[in-house]
C-alpha cells in the first residue's frame, strides 16, 4: 500500500479542498492557499501526485458509480432496499440528471491529478534542466506511462457510461481556470482512438516488474496496459460499426469525412488488435508458468494444457470440498490471476461500496441494497449447464451468492466478502455451503482485470473479426475462441466430464467439454461464440461493474437496442420499451454540471436527448 499512502498534508491540502462544489466545473481543484511554486521540486512531490491519483480511484465516490454505471442497470441484480428509490428508477430506465449518481466529477478530480503528474513530470525531468538530479527522463518514463494508463482508464469508465464527454488532457489548478475551460464533449469513439495512440507509445516504455506483487497489481506495468487496450480496442470497434447510423460524423487528419467502408475497415483493425494485445498480455501468464515449472520441475501436469495458468478445483472428493479457485481469486488478493485490482488495506484505504451496495458482515452476512437475481438463479435447481445463468453443478453460484433452496430467487451476495469457502457437493450446488467464514469488507480489493477477462476479451474479439457466419471447422481462430470460453466454464464446473467419459450419469456429461467441441458435427460458428462469450461473461463478472457495459457495447455494434436487449439480457417488456436508442443506454450529463456548462447558461454541453425530458427546467 505504500504508494497510495504517500499522499501528505501539503498535496491534500492543495489538491484536495472543494471537490464537492457544484458551482465549479469538472469540480477539480481548490483556489489559491499554495503556489505552484511551492510544489514540485523533486521527484517526492511527483510521486505523492502520482499516488492520489491512484487513491482517488478507489474512493467510494468513483468505485459506486462504477457499480452503479456498469452493473446496476443489467439484469444480475434485484433491489433489495426499496428505499432506494434512485436506484429502483435507474433499473426501471427512468433516468433523473438531478440524480447525484450521475456526477462524473470524481472521475475529472483523478484525471486531474494525471494531467498534473504528466505535466509536471515532463518539466522536472527535461534534459539538462532537470529540478532533482536524482530524477532523469528514464525515471520518469515508466511513471508517464502509468500517468497514461490511469487517465486512460478513468475515460474509458466515462465512455462506456456517458458516451461523449468532455475530453480534457490539460491541469486545471483554480476554480477560475475550471469555470473559464467549458470544455465541450468530444465523441466517445474519438477519445478511444486518442488514448490508444499514447498507450500504443506508452506501453513500450512501461514498467514491466516493480518489484513486489501489490505494485504489480496495483499500478499499471505492461501487462496492465496490455489489458486495457485489448478491452479499448474492442469497444474502439464496435462504436465504429454502423457510425453513420448512430449519427456519429468521422473524420481523417484532412477533415474528409470517412465512408463507411473505411470505418468497416478499421473497425476489423480495432478488433484484431484487441486479440494482439489480449495475446501479449496471456504471454506474461505463460512466462509466469514456464518460470514456476522450471523451479519446480517435479511440478503435477496442468489441468488444461492449452492454458496452463488457470487455477482449478483440486480435491478428487465430491463433498465438502475446499474450493481453492475462490480462494485464490478473491481471498489472498492479488493472486496469480490478477492483472490490475484497485488496493485497499482496511485503514488507509476503505472499500465502502460493497457493504454500502451488496453485503455487510454483522454476526453474519447482511444483504444490503442489492441482491441476487432469479435471471442467474433460476435454472441452478433443474439444469446442469443451462445457456443461460449458473448451472446446478456451477461453483460461480455458490462464489457470488449465499445462495439456499430458501432464498434462491434473491439471495444475498457475498463475492469478494466471504473469506473461506467450501462446497458440500459439488454434483449439487443446491445444497449450499458446507463452511464460510466472513471477515467483512474494508480491505477487500477492487477487481478491474484479471485472466478471465483477456480469455473472454480474446474470444469476443476473435468473434466479431469474421463473419457471424464463419464457421470453427474451417476457421482455426474462431475455433480457439470456444476452447478460450470453454475452458472458463470447464473451471467453474469441476462435476462436469466430457460427453466420451460413460463413466458417470449423462446429466453430468457436456459437450462443452470436448476437445473437438466446437468442430464437431457441423460445427459452431462466430455468431454462436458471440452469444457463448457473453453468458459466460455474466457469470464470471457479476458485482464486477461490467454487465450492463457488455450490453452496451453490442447495441454499438449492432445499433439495435430493441434486438440486443431482447436477445442478450432478461429486462421487463417495459423497461426494454424505454431503450429503443443507443443514446437511451447511456447515463444522462448530471443537472448541475448543465446549470455551469450547459449551453442553456452559455456553456457547450447538451443534455442527452432521450432523458431530456426528465431534466427541471
Amino acid at each position: 500500500m505504500k504508494f497510495y499512502n504517500r499522499l501528505f498534508l501539503v498535496v491534500g491540502l492543495l489538491f484536495g479542498m472543494g471537490m464537492t462544489s457544484c458551482e465549479d466545473y469538472l469540480t477539480v481543484l481548490p483556489t489559491n492557499s499554495i503556489t505552484e511554486d511551492d510544489f514540485w521540486k523533486d521527484k517526492n512531490d511527483l510521486d505523492n501526485v502520482r499516488s492520489a491519483a491512484y487513491k482517488k480511484m478507489t474512493d467510494a465516490d468513483v468505485t459506486s458509480r462504477i457499480l452503479i454505471w456498469g452493473e446496476l442497470r443489467s439484469d444480475n441484480l434485484s433491489l433489495n432496499d426499496m428505499t432506494q428509490t434512485n436506484i429502483q428508477h435507474l433499473q426501471q430506465a427512468i433516468l433523473q440528471p438531478t440524480e447525484d449518481m450521475f456526477n462524473w466529477a470524481p472521475f475529472y478530480t483523478g484525471i486531474n491529478y494525471c494531467n498534473q503528474v504528466l505535466e509536471h513530470g515532463e518539466a522536472m525531468t527535461e534534459p539538462g534542466n532537470e529540478v532533482d538530479p536524482s530524477f532523469r527522463r528514464g525515471d520518469w518514463n515508466p511513471i508517464k506511462a502509468e500517468m497514461i494508463s490511469l487517465r486512460a482508464l478513468y475515460y474509458f469508465y466515462l465512455v462506456r457510461s456517458f458516451r461523449n464527454v468532455p475530453y480534457v488532457t490539460k491541469s486545471v489548478t483554480t476554480d477560475a481556470e475550471a469555470m473559464n475551460s467549458r470544455v465541450a464533449a468530444t465523441q466517445g469513439v474519438v477519445i478511444l482512438n486518442d488514448l490508444l495512440s499514447q498507450l500504443e507509445e506508452a506501453v513500450t516504455y512501461a514498467a514491466e516488474d516493480y518489484g513486489n506483487n501489490s505494485d504489480n497489481k496495483g499500478r499499471f506495468n505492461k501487462r496492465s496496459i496490455y489489458a486495457l487496450m485489448a478491452d479499448m480496442y474492442l469497444w474502439q470497434g464496435c462504436m465504429l460499426l454502423n457510425s453513420t447510423a448512430k449519427g456519429d460524423v468521422m473524420t481523417n487528419a484532412a477533415g474528409d469525412t470517412l465512408a463507411t467502408d473505411s470505418l468497416n475497415t478499421m473497425s476489423a483493425d480495432c478488433f484484431q488488435r484487441s486479440i494482439e494485445c489480449a495475446d501479449a498480455c496471456l504471454a506474461y501468464f505463460q512466462q509466469d508458468y514456464d518460470e514456476l515449472l522450471d523451479e519446480n520441475p517435479g511440478m503435477s501436469a496442468p489441468e488444461n494444457e492449452r492454458y496452463p495458468y488457470l487455477t482449478y478445483v483440486t480435491s478428487f472428493a465430491h463433498e465438502n470440498v475446499y474450493d481453492n479457485v475462490y480462494n485464490s481469486l478473491w481471498v489472498s488478493k492479488n493472486s496469480t490471476e490478477s492483472i490490475f485490482e484497485l488496493q485497499y488495506d482496511g485503514v488507509n484505504t476503505v472499500n465502502s461500496t460493497i457493504r454500502t451496495y451488496l453485503s455487510s458482515v454483522d454476526n453474519g452476512l447482511v444483504p444490503e441494497y442489492m441482491v441476487g437475481n432469479n435471471a442467474l438463479t433460476g435454472s441452478a435447481s433443474a439444469t446442469y449447464a443451462p445457456e443461460r445463468g449458473f448451472g446446478k453443478v456451477d461453483i460461480r453460484l455458490l462464489e457470488t451468492f449465499n445462495y439456499t433452496t430458501a432464498n434462491a430467487s434473491q439471495p444475498p451476495v457475498h463475492k469478494n466478502i466471504v473469506s473461506s469457502l467450501s462446497i458440500s457437493n459439488l454434483e449439487d450446488m443446491t445444497e449450499g455451503i458446507s463452511s464460510s467464514n466472513y471477515s467483512g469488507t474494508n480491505n477487500a480489493n477492487w477487481p478491474v482485470y484479471r485472466l478471465s477477462d483477456i480469455m473472454l476479451i480474446k474470444a469476443e474479439a476473435i468473434a466479431r473479426s469474421v463473419a457471424s457466419t464463419t464457421n470453427a471447422k474451417n476457421d482455426e481462430n474462431v475455433n480457439e475462441g470456444f476452447h478460450l470460453c470453454n475452458a472458463l466454464f470447464d473451471r467453474s464446473n469441476p462435476a462436469l466430464e466430457p460427453t466420451t467419459n460413460t463413466s458417470v450419469s449423462s446429466d453430468l456429461r457436456s459437450d462443452r467439454l470436448n476437445e473437438d467441441y466446437a468442430t464437431a458435427g457441423n460445427g459452431h460458428t462466430a455468431g454462436e461464440l458471440l452469444t457463448m462469450v457473453y453468458y459466460e461473461r455474466q457469470r464470471e463478472f457479476v458485482t464486477e461493474g461490467k454487465r450492463w457495459f457488455d450490453i452496451v457495447r453490442q447495441c454499438e455494434a449492432t445499433n439495435d437496442p430493441p434486438e440486443v436487449l431482447q436477445n442478450y439480457i432478461t429486462l421487463a417488456s417495459a423497461v426494454r420499451g424505454r431503450m429503443r436508442t443507443i443514446w437511451a443506454l447511456y447515463n444522462p450529463i448530471y443537472s448541475e454540471e448543465l446549470r455551469v456548462n450547459g449551453v442553456e447558461y452559455g456553456g457547450q454541453l447538451e443534455q442527452n436527448p432521450v432523458w431530456e425530458r426528465y431534466s427541471s427546467n
